[in-house]
């Protein structure tokens, strides 16, 4: 009896040990975009390794997007007390397979270097800046007139809007917002856009039905809990936003967002939240992106200046360690199962 309990026990052990250890595979690069290797904006998706088109919408017209030296600025033509803009854009071509979360400890990372042009997170507690990643199964934003300024569509709740469906009414993902001191950091979801309603805010990414022309049709939920925020952004300074989505063991993702000082994430952490969905997996592949900023409370014009945006992902693998354990741990088994059979 002895003999055979501590055979058992062997054999839990060897059984048990790989379980749990992981390691990452180096982070590879699917996309980077110095604007420097033909981005085209409001134009026709054409996706390469370093270049997409950047498509701007918004709930206010007269919406500023356009290359600048070394980066894209975006913003509003002029001052609100409400209002947002957002660049969508596809980093993967509609040919190519998307980025897959398929084990656990699997991630796809969003990082962007952008300089607070004016305004930014400074009109009231609502304003923000939202980062999100989506599916967009295979479908380009809707493009709009080519060059250096104008926007795509002009985001509204009237029904009977062209803009209803095509584009990026059926993408769906994730998205974070950072906000001004005193507000909430958040994260929630934005579900494919196909109820009943036939306005033009179906092509909304960003928003969460936070007002006028943002997506509602359905509206997303929240992921974990709001944290209060802290953030106070400099004019004419540079920060890093660094956004991430990983498989969890749930088999939902774990969603987190950082803010850093200057360029790169070695920078003061300025702002960090991390949620987790649970088991809740509401797409685990992701070919596009989106990036906005909303002002409400004091009117102003909020402006932003992205210098460099990066998409990478990673891939879990066992540790070495753990393929050593697991090979002595057939060892160990093998051991046992003579012993036994000599015993017999």
């Amino acid at each position: 009896m002895n003999q055979i309990l501590k055979t058992g026990v062997l054999m839990t052990l060897a059984l048990a040990a790989p379980q749990t250890i992981m390691a990452q595979l180096p982070n590879a690069t699917v996309f980077s975009d110095n604007f420097a290797s033909g981005s085209t904006f409001n134009g026709v998706s054409s996706p390469t390794a370093t270049s997409t088109s950047y498509d701007f919408e918004s709930s206010k017209t007269g919406v500023e997007s356009f290359p600048v030296a070394g980066g894209l600025q975006f913003g509003l033509s002029s001052g609100t007390t409400s209002g947002f803009v957002e660049g969508q854009a596809l980093f993967i071509s509609p040919n190519s397979s998307a980025v897959t979360l398929a084990t656990t400890g699997d991630y796809i990372d969003l990082t962007y270097t952008f300089t607070d042009t004016q305004n930014l997170l400074a009109g009231g507690t609502s304003s923000a800046i939202y980062t999100g990643l989506y599916n967009s199964g295979g479908v380009a934003p809707i493009a709009g007139t080519a060059g250096t300024s104008g926007n795509t569509v002009t985001l509204n709740t009237t029904a009977g809007s062209s803009y209803a469906t095509g584009g990026t009414a059926d993408w769906q993902g994730y998205i974070s917002r950072i906000t001004e001191s005193g507000g909430t950091l958040a994260a929630y979801t934005r579900p494919q856009e196909t109820g009943a309603g036939t306005t033009s805010a179906n092509q909304e990414l960003i928003g969460n039905n936070f007002g006028s022309g943002a997506y509602a049709n359905p509206a997303g939920s929240q992921v974990g809990s709001s944290m209060p925020s802290t953030v106070t952004l400099t004019a004419a300074n540079q920060y890093t936003v660094d956004y991430r989505l990983t498989l969890n063991a749930s088999g939902g993702v774990t969603i987190s967002d950082n803010l850093y000082s200057g360029v790169g994430t070695g920078g003061t952490d300025l702002s960090s939240q991390s949620v987790d969905t649970g088991s809740s997996l509401l797409t685990g592949a992701f070919d596009g992106l989106a990036i906005g900023v909303r002002n409400s409370g004091s009117s102003l014009n909020p402006e932003m200046d992205i210098n460099q945006i990066t998409v990478t992902e990673g891939n879990s693998v066992p540790e070495p360690n753990t393929l050593a354990l697991l090979g002595g741990g057939m060892v160990l088994l093998q051991v046992a199962r003579r012993r036994l059979q000599t015993r017999a």
